[in-house]
């Protein structure tokens, strides 16, 4: 079954609301990477680095406003009942679908288009949203910027002055300088795509811990951005993965994921795992969503990876037909 156009909207306008905000991120840690000087790492890696994260900081709490406000309405659509604001203030017992958009709209500047059901009442059933793990999340930014970023200038450096005595002299020539600022710029480019990724983890982090302390959740999805790798595809083609519970409103936490048991497909599909679902690479603005019904949940992009993966992989298994598909995925990004 397809999910309905307005969770479909929804879930392509969630996905590009967060690609907003990494893709800003990611520009200004380009634009600022310009100041780090490989002949004086240490000093201007550093500056750089607690630069860049308080910017992350920043817009890892836009990034999980705005994932607090998509869940709230997304829960609306699939159930008729949501939760309270992120922010704790006060409610009654119900709002509407109206209210709900307008709570989207600003949290995402998007355009407020009135809808023909905005006066539908929605629950509010009582909920705690977790708090940001923020030193946990500091770390991980500071390790992944500073892998890719200073650690590879350092690391190029190094490899000049490893060389053999009769190379030594190529430090100070022209063409060693060009190879250095070529390596400078190339770690600048992969530091803010993980910058982009580290700005988007506080709203990843929001869904992924409320959906699984949300008892009407039955399952999660992958959801793709305009440009997946193969893996992401591979992952939305599968549709949704769904835990053991028996009903949508029953009890208890999920299964592990190693027991979360995934649709039967042809062509013998890699198996995924609530795991697979939420590993993001660099660059990434797909998102992991939960789901609500046991009706097969498949977006149109999802519905399209799903047929390209038969036609694709057609008599192949295992480790040939990833390799296909990739190939495949690869020629048409």
């Amino acid at each position: 079954m397809t999910v309905s156009r307005a969770t479909a909207d929804l879930l392509e306008e969630h996905w590009q609301a967060q690609e907003r905000i990494g893709a800003a991120v990611s520009a200004q840690c380009l634009a600022h990477w310009s100041r780090v000087n490989p002949h004086s790492l240490e000093e201007s890696g550093a500056a750089w680095l607690a630069w860049v994260l308080a910017v992350i900081r920043g817009e890892r709490r836009r990034s999980r406003e705005q994932a607090a406000a998509f869940y709230r309405l997304y829960r609306a659509l699939e159930t008729g009942r949501t939760f309270p604001p992120l922010s704790g203030e006060p409610v009654g017992e119900a709002t509407t679908l109206g209210e709900l958009r307008e709570d989207w709209a600003a949290q995402t500047g998007a355009v407020r288009i009135p809808e023909p059901d905005d006066g539908q009442a929605i629950v509010l059933e009582g909920f705690d949203w977790p708090e940001e793990p923020a030193e946990r999340h500091d770390r991980a930014a500071v390790a992944s910027l500073a892998s890719q970023g200073p650690a590879r200038v350092r690391e190029a450096a190094q490899r000049a002055q490893e060389a053999p005595v009769e190379a030594r002299g190529r430090l100070d020539d022209a063409g060693f300088l060009q190879e250095l600022e070529e390596s400078t710029q190339a770690a600048g480019r992969t530091a803010a795509m993980a910058a982009d990724r580290e700005a988007l983890r506080a709203g990843r982090d929001l869904i992924d811990r409320a959906s699984n302390e949300d008892r009407r959740v039955v399952g999660w999805a992958r959801v793709t951005d305009g440009n997946p790798c193969a893996f992401c595809a591979m992952l939305a083609s599968r549709g949704a993965i769904y835990t053991s519970r028996a009903t949508a409103a029953g009890g208890g936490r999920r299964k592990p994921a190693g027991s979360l048991d995934g649709r039967r497909r042809a062509n013998r599909r890699p198996p995924v795992a609530l795991e697979d679902l939420t590993r993001y690479h660099n660059g990434c603005h797909c998102q992991t969503v939960p789901v609500y019904s046991r009706n097969d949940f498949m977006t149109d992009d999802a519905k399209r990876y799903d047929r390209e993966w038969q036609e694709v992989t057609r008599g192949m298994a295992g480790a040939e037909a990833r390799r296909a598909w990739r190939r495949h995925i690869e020629s048409s990004r």
